[in-house]
């Protein structure tokens, strides 16, 4: 629902432009501008939500293999997976900015992470055909729980050197109760089948859903409401601040 393998390369000039004209004047914007904010994914969906209110994410796609081992990550603990995954995109990320580019370091790495999960199980992209028709199936006339977690690290004074904070947002997906052939109309259009839990909210898959319970950018792949609000507060609090860094 929510969320390419090149080899990532990172920018050798420090950006100034991550906070746009476009943006409020908000504190936790004021403090970003003519800072370097780099975008630890290469999702289109997250950089054009952030893009909406005006952070304008230098991109640097993080080279971790999302391999967490989901064995690990069983009943409720499954809603700890994807802000594990995403704490290891942004560390790889900022780790390697400033080992290939010291003189240029980041100011705020973003990553992020979105699952679904249906019965405190971690839902896959289907394998193939018919396990993307299982998964309509077992999603049909039910819920499942889209959760993302956000991880942002910043320089800080003292050892090691910056800080990881994380977030995680869930949003309930009710399913309408599909006939069969609208189920098979959405299969045989091979929609989904490279997104987890086999269903595109952004597209044909609207037609499935009868109502979502939370944050909408949630599910497309950004809590966007979440993550400028722990800005705010971590900016109002000091909690986040560049002064001698």
């Amino acid at each position: 629902m929510g969320g390419s393998s090149s080899t990532p390369t990172a920018s050798l000039t420090k950006w100034t432009n991550a906070v746009g004209d476009d943006a409020l004047d908000a504190p936790a914007f004021k403090a970003l501008r003519g800072r370097r904010v780099v975008l630890a994914s290469s999702s289109p969906r997250r950089k054009d939500i952030l893009a909406s209110v005006g952070l304008h994410a230098e991109v640097v796609p993080s080279t971790f293999e999302e391999n967490l081992p989901k064995s690990d990550f069983v009943g409720a603990a499954a809603y700890e997976y994807p802000i594990e995954t995403g704490a290891h995109k942004a560390l790889e990320v900022y780790k390697r900015l400033m080992s290939e580019h010291p003189e240029d370091p980041p100011d705020l790495v973003i990553a992020a992470d979105t699952v679904v999960v249906k019965s405190e199980e971690i839902m896959e992209k289907p394998k193939d055909a018919a396990d993307h028709a299982r998964m309509i199936g077992e999603l049909n006339d039910g819920m499942c729980e889209v959760i993302t977690g956000v991880t942002i690290i910043h320089p800080i004074l003292h050892a090691p050197g910056y800080q990881v904070r994380s977030l995680s947002e869930i949003t309930k997906v009710h399913f309408a109760d599909n006939p069969a052939e609208v189920l098979q109309a959405y299969l045989e259009n091979g929609e989904g089948s490279d997104r987890a839990g086999g269903v595109d909210i952004q597209g044909k898959g609207a037609m499935l859903v009868k109502s979502i319970e939370g944050d909408y950018n949630n599910v497309v792949g950004f809590p966007l409401f979440s993550f400028c609000a722990f800005l705010h507060e971590l900016v109002e609090t000091e909690q986040l601040t560049f002064d001698g860094v």
